[in-house]
């Protein structure tokens, strides 16, 4: 699968007075998101975002993608980007944005989750069960809108001890799949 087509190309970074949901190859990305971006696969599989890009590079991705089998559809949760397919996670511009969780203004976290709403209910028309495992900062925000999109995700602890919550997640979308 190639990437999609970006057009803009500038760096997407979270500086004090600029909001990376406004940049515009993240604003193509939504729109990318919301109106052409599809998946075959039942079951998704939500991951949070990593500091180090591409994602995949991260022993907690890397356990996952070990275990979920072609059935399942992986996303990475992200503050700008919100659901990155693993498929393009190496594509601009989800290779290379720098966005802290700790530096979101408060603006940024309800406009996150009411983006995320929205790309929860396009996801919704795909998969037929969501699986996620996510720290408390992401968490809290697909709660949010999960509700807000009237979604069911099942959400596991992520918790102190990562690699054995993302091992469970994992196991349990591939089970959903072969389900």
């Amino acid at each position: 699968m190639g990437c999609p087509p970006i057009k803009y190309a500038g760096d997407v970074r979270k500086v004090d007075g600029v909001d990376p949901f406004r940049h515009p190859a993240v604003m193509e990305w939504h729109e990318y998101l919301f109106t052409r971006w599809s998946s075959h696969r039942r079951i998704a599989l939500f991951m949070p975002c990593t500091a180090k890009k591409p994602y995949g590079s991260s022993p907690t991705h890397k356990i996952a993608y070990a275990i979920a089998g072609p059935r399942v559809q992986v996303y990475s949760i992200s503050e700008p980007m919100l659901l990155v397919p693993k498929e393009f996670e190496e594509c601009y511009p989800f290779n290379g944005y720098d966005y802290p969780p700790e530096l979101m203004t408060e603006e940024e976290r309800e406009e996150f989750v009411e983006l995320l709403s929205r790309a929860l209910s396009s996801a919704s028309k795909y998969h037929e069960h969501m699986v996620a495992v996510l720290p408390s900062h992401h968490r809290r925000v697909l709660e949010e809108a999960s509700s807000s999109a009237g979604v069911d995700v099942e959400i596991h602890p992520y918790g102190r001890l990562a690699f054995r919550s993302v091992k469970e997640a994992a196991l349990r979308a591939e089970e959903l799949a072969r389900g």
